[in-house]
Parts: C-alpha cells; structure tokens; sequence
C-alpha cells in the first residue's frame, strides 16, 4: 500500500476525475449518432413517434454534454493546481 501523503491524494484525486469525465464524451458521441438515426428515421417516415424519440434523447444529450463540459473544466483546473510543476 502507499503513503496517503499530498502527492498521492493528488493522484487520487485526478484519477477518479478522469474516470467521472471519460462517461459524458463517450455517451455523447454515441447519443449524436443515435440522434442522427432518429432525425433521419423521422424525415424519412414523417412518423410523429421518431420525432418524439428524437426530442426525448435531445434533452438527455445536452445535460449529458453539459456535464462533460463541467468535469473538463475541473480537469483542467486540476492540471493547472495539482501538476503544474510538470510544464516547466
């Protein structure tokens, strides 16, 4: 086991950050290409029922890209604190 000093709690720290942010960007991209299909599906059939779909995951898909947008502002902010010293 290791030392919980300030240095490991750091890493700690970035660690469960990254693992946290890496879920928004791989749910959006794969939203966006859903959303695509349904928006496609929807021109293509004029059925009430895609757009419905669509405009349902619309919504999923924004708060979820918000939330990436949020947890790679705290990414960022934690390089510029925590390892800063590794860009001299």
């Amino acid at each position: 086991m290791f030392e919980l000093d300030a240095f490991n709690l750091a890493r700690l720290q970035f660690a469960f950050t990254v693992s946290f942010h890496i879920l928004f960007p791989a749910i959006t991209i794969g939203l966006a290409s859903y959303l695509v299909v349904l928006e496609g599906m929807w021109l293509r059939t004029k059925d009430d029922v895609w757009r419905s779909l669509y405009n349902f995951w619309l919504k999923i898909f924004a708060v979820n890209f918000g939330m990436g947008v949020v947890s790679g502002l705290v990414m960022a902010y934690q390089f510029g604190t925590n390892w800063s010293g590794f860009s001299q």
